[in-house]
Order: C-alpha cells, then sequence, then structure tokens
C-alpha cells in the first residue's frame, strides 16, 4: 500500500491514532508527510497510540481531521466507544477517516457493512468506503495476525456533523396572529343559508281560520240512543238556544257509566273508563260516525 494523501489545509490540527502493531519508522514518515501540509498558524500533528486513546488528554471538538488505523498493520479495532471518543474530540465539520481489516467469516472481524453501520449510527455523516490494495508484504503480515486468509481492507470516510454531540437549539415558531380564526364559523360565511330566503311571500301571509280546519272533524254531531254522556244535553241546548240544561236522561241500560263489565254490546263507551253518572264524556269524530 502507498502511503496515502490527504486534503488538508496550513493551521489545521490532526490527530493520527496508530495501533500496537505500527511500525514505528512508518509512524515517523507519515506523521512528517502530514506535518508539512500542516505547518504554520498554529497547525500541529499528534500521535496516539489506540490502547491509549481511552486515557489520553484530548480536548473536546479540537482536532480538523482524525487520521485512524492507516499506518501498517492495520489492527485498530473501531468499536461504538472507540468511535464515540474520536466524535467527542472532532470539532463540527471535522473529518474523520478509518482504516480497518474487515471479513464476512472471520469472528474476531466486522465485515464491511456491519462496520459502515457502526460508522452511520455512532453520529459520523456522508460515511463512504472504498477498498485499499495492499502491497504483497503487508498482506502476509495481516494475514499472520488475524490467523485468516479471508480478509480485506477498507477506508470509510465521514465528518462530524456541524453541531455538537447532544447540544440542543431552540426552535422559533412564529405562529401567525390570524392562525387562531381559521377554526371560528363566520356568520357571514356565503357558504351558510340563511332560513329567512327559504320563505316566500304566500308564507309571509296570515292564513284564513277556515282554511285550518281538518279533514274528518267537522262533522256534525250526533249523540247516540238513551245517551248518557251529556251530548244529547249539549245538542239540545244548542238547538233550543236558549242554554238551558235539558232533563236528563239515561241510557236503556243505565249501566254506560259503571264500565265495560256492565255496558251493552252496541255501547259507544265500550272500552273506555268508568265515568260518574251525567258526566260529559267527549268521544272520539270517528266513534260519533259510526253511531
Amino acid at each position: 500500500m502507498s502511503r496515502p494523501s490527504f486534503e488538508l489545509n496550513r493551521g489545521e490540527k490532526v490527530l493520527v491514532v496508530v495501533s500496537p502493531e505500527a511500525e514505528p519508522a512508518l509512524v515517523q514518515e507519515y506523521v512528517e508527510a502530514i506535518g508539512k501540509q500542516v505547518d504554520g498558524d498554529g497547525g500541529l500533528v499528534k500521535v496516539e497510540n489506540s490502547l491509549r486513546l481511552k486515557t489520553g488528554d484530548h480536548p473536546d471538538s479540537y482536532f480538523d481531521m482524525i487520521v485512524s488505523g492507516f499506518v501498517p498493520l492495520q489492527t485498530v479495532d473501531h468499536t461504538f466507544e472507540f468511535l464515540d471518543i474520536l466524535l467527542n474530540i472532532a470539532k463540527p465539520n471535522g473529518r474523520v477517516v478509518l482504516y480497518e481489516t474487515v471479513s464476512d467469516g472471520h469472528e474476531s472481524l466486522k465485515s464491511e457493512k456491519a462496520l459502515l453501520s457502526n460508522l452511520t449510527m455512532s453520529g459520523l455523516v456522508n460515511v463512504c468506503c472504498e477498498e485499499v490494495q495492499m502491497e504483497e508484504e503487508n498482506t502476509q503480515k495481516l494475514r499472520g495476525h488475524f490467523k485468516t486468509e479471508n480478509f480485506k481492507l477498507f477506508s470509510y470516510k465521514g465528518s462530524k456533523p456541524n453541531f455538537e454531540i447532544g447540544s440542543s437549539a431552540k426552535i422559533n415558531l412564529n405562529v401567525p396572529e390570524d392562525v387562531a380564526n381559521v377554526w371560528k364559523v363566520d356568520a357571514d360565511d356565503d357558504d351558510i343559508i340563511d332560513s329567512n330566503e327559504l320563505l316566500d311571500e304566500a308564507d309571509l301571509q296570515k292564513p284564513d281560520p277556515s282554511s285550518l280546519k281538518v279533514c274528518g272533524t267537522t262533522g256534525k254531531k250526533k249523540a247516540c240512543k238513551n245517551c248518557s254522556c251529556g251530548l244529547a244535553e249539549e245538542l239540545a241546548q244548542e238547538v233550543n238556544g236558549k242554554g238551558e240544561p235539558a232533563p236528563a236522561q239515561k241510557s236503556s241500560c243505565g249501566n254506560c257509566y259503571l264500565g265495560d263489565a256492565f255496558r251493552c254490546a252496541s255501547c259507544p263507551y265500550l272500552g273506555m273508563p268508568a265515568f260518574k253518572p251525567g258526566e260529559i264524556v267527549q268521544l272520539d269524530p270517528s266513534t260519533l260516525a259510526d253511531v
């Protein structure tokens, strides 16, 4: 594998994380090359062993770029805890480049897709990856280290979001003052029908009382034979026009007022409750019509 090059600017702060198996000569060579790119304006390069990253005294949001595991041998295991530390010490929008050996069938190595998922879930954005071609010497050393031939070397690139992990910001919700009016019913709304508009001139005129008579209820009153309810007396008063009560009459049986148990089969009061003798009882017009 040829020495990788990174897009760096003068004055940037870079952290280089190496594995315990990294060759010191290669570490020095790679760090010097990076130092030349960031030299001046406060630029610096720091080197950290992957096993000591957790105990390292690195300020939060400090590094513009973090490069981990790219110096042979590439044996750094980028766990969730490891990635969390990297994101804490990287600046917002800081770049993170990781090199890791992956395998689909080795129990101690993550697969390409699994590592890519871990990087995304850890909080990195714009994550991408590509396979890195290795020199035969480096391949042989990794084969001896992991005790397998089924592996590949991938580089992963991503960046920290443009905000601090766990930070919060107030959302400005400017609600228009007239929003509440949307839910109010407008009395002048054209969609509401005016009930007065449904009436015409004929509906507004006062009706003639004679037109209010109901059919079937204006027939002539007729008292039954031997009436004992008082209707005969009422009709007699209307005929005489004197308003004097007619002589009291009794029915043929004289038992109409006692109830159905004492009434004749043709009595018009059948089905009605008992009443006092001489009490005026109003019969239904349909009953009178049948008498």
